[in-house]
């Protein structure tokens, strides 16, 4: 149980927590949980959020590695930046409707974290958001997103499928990077960029059908998928990065559009079984 005492609270925001962990209930009347409350609170292991409660601060319970699940009430419309970093045992998290934004940083290194449904009023997933949550199995991306955010999703190994929704403009650098458990990845029209070494190192990934509407294909893009074996890259791409396809040792034959003016250094280099390229007489290379 917890006391008065063990809360700093100044104007309704929760400054730091000063007790010894365990079971902690925040008083009511708290709005606000602030920047690094509990950061650093290892011995922490549950801990109640009243409703009333609507932001959770940047680094607000970094580091509370004994803390297993929290549920956050309905009040709360934003979670700020690294505000669960670092917590590795961290199982169970329930992300409310009022939530509209989830910060940089905000469940990195969750460990423990196994799947997660974002709700449908989050309209953007910061960078390095569930960076290296290595038993992430399965998330749910709602329609409500237009961006994925750079790292988002890096060194989720467990991550085996992903559908991302409509609406979805940007896929940011390295946002899967590293998923070496990603098979399959259904990406929508949405999609006008694909940013460098989005899904470098994810080496079960076997096929890709790249949107309409993507015009470029950033540097590193699918570098080092070594089970890709067939690309489909649509009319309406205009540049190929560096190292965009470099090292995918499975890739056997690949039509490059005419729409396709340039092709970065090193775009293919180590597709060991590429048996055969269509180029366009438009492309130019360096």
């Amino acid at each position: 149980m917890s006391n008065a005492k063990e809360f700093f609270i100044e104007n309704g925001v929760l400054k730091k927590y000063k007790g010894s962990g365990g079971d902690v209930t925040i008083p009511d009347g708290v709005t606000s949980i602030g920047n690094s409350a509990f950061s650093y609170c290892k011995s922490l292991a549950s801990i109640t959020i009243p409703d009333g409660v609507t932001s959770i601060g940047d680094d607000a319970f970094s580091y509370c590695e004994s803390l297993t699940s929290i549920t956050i009430p309905d009040s709360v419309t934003s979670i700020g930046m690294n505000a669960f970093w670092g917590c590795k045992s961290l199982a169970i998290i329930t992300i409310p409707d009022s939530v509209t934004s989830i910060g940089a940083g905000a469940l990195q290194c969750c460990g423990k974290l196994t799947n997660i449904t974002i709700p449908n009023s989050v309209t953007s997933i910061g960078m390095n958001a569930f960076w290296g949550c290595g038993g992430l199995t399965s998330i749910t991306i709602p329609e409500s997103v237009a961006c994925i955010g750079n790292d988002a999703f890096q060194y989720c190994r467990s991550l085996a499928s992903i559908t991302i929704p409509d609406g979805v403009t940007s896929i940011g650098a390295e946002a899967f990077s590293g998923c070496e458990k990603l098979a399959s990845i259904t990406m929508p029209d949405s999609v006008t960029s694909i940013g460098n070494s989005a899904f470098q190192w994810c080496s079960s990934l076997t096929s890709v059908a790249i949107p309409g509407g993507v015009t470029s294909i950033g540097n590193s893009a699918f570098s080092h998928c070594k089970s890709l074996a067939s690309i489909t890259i649509p009319d309406g791409v205009t540049s190929i990065g560096d190292d965009a396809f470099s090292y995918c040792e499975s890739l056997t034959s690949i039509t490059i559009p005419d729409s396709v003016t340039s092709i970065g250094m090193n775009a293919f280099w180590g597709c060991k079984s590429l048996a055969s390229t269509t180029m366009p007489d438009s492309v130019t290379m360096p």
